[in-house]
């Protein structure tokens, strides 16, 4: 039975502590992580070299594109998302696949760690998804969602079944609404993926689809410059899976990429490097974090090349 992602149904294991240290040194005021679901690094940089996607190419040019790898777990939509948004793998969320996943553990999610750090009252937190759930949106699945979850913590949650404008209005709102404060938001689209599985991989509506979600990044960046909260912004957009060449199907697609107009990140690396690099740039002290991410903030190239 598939559970939504943020589903934190308490459990007899959780993570961390009731409050988390803070690292030394300047951290991001506010942080924006957006997934373009099921959109690919070969798509990616196709529309790039064709120009189709400007306000993607502004922000890298701002910031940098680096090659993200899956590694750990099944190149499907919820275990992608459980690793972008915890930084943990299958054995520490439960969530194995779409058919195969358990309600996450209280506490795992960045947006809980970053709150644990800074405070409820310091930190605004949203989320806005394009799927009502990250798996089949089935009756019960609501149930053990954020949607139900009275202590989840998140100042504005918002799921459903709609398209990258719907997805980028609410978006807009959301951000007017935590604009006089610091905040954390992720924005969910699902049109590349939904078009992909109907059309295929290969085809124009695969493509079109990307380029909408282009258009919502421009939406959002313009809001951010208008009111001034640009500057104090990270914006880290990436993806929860590829698709798999000429097809409808992503079985093995876990080629994904970052793009960023964070200066700081240098490298690429796996999925699990983008929450460490969230939180890391919030100034979280990762080395407080239990069970520890699996991942290290994309800051600082490795010491060698193998990841």
């Amino acid at each position: 039975m598939a559970a939504a992602i943020f589903a934190l149904a308490a459990t007899s294991v959780g993570c961390g502590p009731a409050a988390l240290p803070r690292a030394s040194g300047p951290a991001i005021r506010s942080i924006i992580l957006i997934s373009w679901d099921g959109v690919g690094r070969d798509t990616v940089k196709e529309l790039l070299d064709a120009r189709l996607l400007p306000n993607l190419a502004s922000l890298i040019q701002e910031g940098s594109r680096q090659d993200i790898d899956i590694q750990g777990h099944e190149t499907s939509t919820m275990p992608g998302h459980a690793q972008m948004l915890t930084g943990q793998g299958p054995v520490e969320t439960g969530i194995y696949s779409n058919s195969d996943a358990a309600p996450m553990p209280e506490g795992c999610t960045i947006f809980e760690r970053a709150q644990r750090a800074f405070g409820k009252e310091s930190l605004a937190t949203v989320v806005i998804t394009g799927k009502m759930s990250f798996g089949d949106p089935e009756p019960d699945v609501l149930p053990r969602s954020i949607l139900s979850t009275a202590g989840a913590g998140i100042t504005i949650y918002d799921a459903s079944n709609r398209d990258a404008n719907e997805v980028g209005d609410l978006a807009l709102e959301a951000l007017v609404t935590v604009k006089a404060g610091r905040f954390l938001a992720f924005f969910h689209f699902m049109d590349p993926d939904y078009a992909a599985h109907g059309t295929g991989s290969g085809g124009e509506d695969y493509r079109q689809a990307v380029a909408q979600c282009d258009q919502a990044l421009g939406r959002i960046v313009g809001l951010l410059k208008r009111e001034e909260l640009y500057d104090s912004t990270r914006i880290y957009v990436t993806a929860d899976h590829g698709f798999d060449p000429d097809a409808m199907t992503h079985n093995n697609a876990p080629f994904v990429w970052l793009a960023t107009n964070d200066k700081a990140v240098v490298c690429g690396g796996t999925q699990a490097d983008v929450p460490a690099t969230i939180l890391a740039r919030m100034g979280v002290d990762l080395s407080a974090l239990r069970p520890a991410l699996l991942g290290q903030p994309l800051t600082k190239a490795p010491a060698s090349v193998a990841r």
